[in-house]
């Protein structure tokens, strides 16, 4: 999974204060240094997997005339809750009369390990040599890519169903399908496969993992066995409706929904029954986590069924 940091809003942003003497006898008052705290992109949106489209926080500090820089502090905050306490850092000579730093917002959020949903928060306090402080934050909300895979929607034939190949079906190479038999391509790329399609006198149309001992191993018997490789996909029952399915795969274009989804309990290794507009949601052996939707559904084993997956990418 991927994921990525949204600019929220600049909640403060220091504005350097410009007087004008109205004598020769009349003195300004110190106005403290200028501080902006700003975002590179402006879009907000990074990849935090992709070091050249880095999203840069940019701090620019100029010392009041008369004054130079003197030390600076910086907090972070997550949901709002100080992440560790802020110290006074000594700004060493070269920064002493003003200076333009910028630091990888992506890497600060992944060496943090900030889960996605929450906010983080930079605060920066300034102070000159007189001991004026000015203080800017730049809020981001920390969120996953809008880059889940989607498959089109995919055939898969029953175990007596000669006019459909296609049997097997995995994440990998695009959701490709796998063909059965001594000369078919599942045998020979078993390790790819996550799923195996099969209707059964009690469990109907089924969808189940390779490693599935009562259902998918007893339809294709002798096919599984021939493997080197039988994964262990995990299956849980879904509270999304059809339509909630679609819009994340066509709109949302986010895991959100099932990226946090704890399959650790209470997962099957098979689905049985399945009817139309069937949502559940899987984990693969390789720990890929997604939803697969059911569009058809054969009424016997010389029949077909058509499904359409999504999952992290």
């Amino acid at each position: 999974m991927k994921r990525t940091i949204q600019l929220i809003a600049i909640a403060a942003f220091a504005i350097s204060l410009t007087f004008t003497s109205c004598s020769k006898d009349e003195t300004a008052a110190p106005s403290g240094p200028s501080v902006s705290l700003t975002d590179s992109t402006g879009t907000g949106i990074v990849d935090t997997t992709n070091f050249f489209t880095s999203t840069w926080m940019t701090l620019k500090v100029t010392p009041s005339a008369g004054t130079t820089i003197d030390a600076i502090k910086t907090d972070i905050k997550v949901n709002g809750v100080l992440l560790a306490p802020g110290t006074y850092d000594v700004v060493d000579a070269t920064q002493k009369e003003g200076f333009s730093e910028s630091v990888p917002v992506d890497f600060i959020v992944s060496a943090l390990k900030i889960a996605f949903g929450k906010t983080v928060t930079f605060v920066v306090n300034v102070k000159d040599n007189k001991g004026l402080i000015k203080t800017v934050e730049l809020t981001y909300n920390v969120k996953v890519d809008n880059t889940l895979l989607a498959s089109s929607e995919i055939e898969l034939g029953a175990q007596t169903n000669a006019t459909i190949p296609y049997k097997f079906v995995g994440l990998a190479n695009n959701f490709a399908t796998y063909t059965a038999g001594t000369t078919g391509t599942a045998k020979a790329n078993s390790s790819l496969i996550d799923f195996v399609y099969y209707f059964g006198t009690t469990d109907k149309n089924s969808f189940a993992a390779p490693s599935n001992a009562n259902g998918a191993k007893l339809i294709w018997n002798s096919e599984i066995n021939m493997w080197g490789v039988q994964n262990r996909t995990k299956f849980l029952a879904s509270t999304l409706t059809p339509t909630e399915f679609d819009n994340i795969k066509n709109t949302t274009k986010v895991d959100d929904s099932f990226a946090a989804i704890d399959f650790t309990t209470g997962t099957t290794d098979k689905i049985t029954s399945l009817a139309v507009g069937s949502v559940y949601a899987f984990q693969t052996a390789a720990g890929i986590k997604g939803l697969a939707k059911f569009t058809a559904i054969s009424a016997d084993a010389m029949g077909s069924t058509k499904v359409v997956l999504i999952c992290q990418n």
